[in-house]
C-alpha cells in the first residue's frame, strides 16, 4: 500500500519535471532568439558614419535592444528558477526511490524469515540437509526473480516518462548480476 502510494508519488515527480524540462527548453530557445536578435541590433548600431554624425543614427534600435536586454534578465531569472525547481524534483526522486528501495527491504525480512524457520524444521537428517539447501537455492533464485521482476517493471514505467533514469537502472541491474 505504502509502495504503491510512493510509486504514484514518483510518477507524478517524473511527469512534472518532464513538463519542467520541456519549460527549461523552450525557455532556453527563447533566450537563444533574443540574444541573436540583440545582436543583430547590437550590430545595426555600429555604422562606419557614427563617429561623423551629431545626432543618434538608430534611436529606436537602441530603444529596441534595451527592452531585449530587460527580456533576457527576465528569462534568465525565469531559468534560473526553474533550475532550483528541477534540482527540487531530482532531490524528492532520490528520497522516493529510496524509501520504495527501504520499503522493498523491509518486507524482505518476513522472507528470510520463513526461510529460516524451513532451515531449522530441516536439520534433522542428512538427507533433509541436502533437501533443505536445494530449497533455500530455490527460494533465493525466486526471492531474486522476484526483485528483478518488480526492478524490471519499475524500468518499464520509467522508459516512457524518463528513459535516463531508465538507462542508469539498467545499468545498476546489470552490474549488479
Amino acid at each position: 500500500m505504502i509502495n504503491d502510494f510512493l510509486k504514484k508519488y514518483q510518477e507524478e515527480l517524473i511527469s512534472e519535471k518532464i513538463q519542467l524540462k520541456e519549460d527549461m527548453d523552450l525557455l532556453e530557445t527563447k533566450i537563444k532568439e533574443e540574444t541573436k536578435f540583440l545582436d543583430i541590433l547590437e550590430q545595426s548600431n555600429d555604422s562606419f558614419f557614427k563617429e561623423l554624425s551629431p545626432r543618434d543614427i538608430n534611436a529606436k534600435n537602441n530603444e529596441k535592444a534595451a527592452e531585449v536586454r530587460l527580456i533576457i534578465e527576465d528569462l534568465n531569472s525565469q531559468m534560473s528558477l526553474k533550475n532550483n525547481q528541477m534540482k527540487f524534483y531530482d532531490g524528492r526522486l532520490v528520497e522516493v526511490n529510496a524509501l520504495i528501495n527501504n520499503t522493498a527491504v523491509v518486507n524482505k525480512p518476513v522472507i528470510e524469515k520463513v526461510e529460516e524457520k524451513k532451515e531449522e524444521d530441516n536439520t534433522l537428517t542428512e538427507n533433509s540437509n541436502v533437501q533443505e539447501t536445494n530449497i533455500n537455492k530455490e527460494n533465493s533464485c525466486d526471492i531474486v526473480r522476484s526483485e528483478l521482476i518488480a526492478q524490471l517493471s519499475n524500468i518499464k514505467s520509467l522508459i516512457l516518462l524518463d528513459p535516463y533514469r531508465a538507462q542508469i537502472e539498467l545499468d545498476n541491474i546489470i552490474s549488479n548480476i
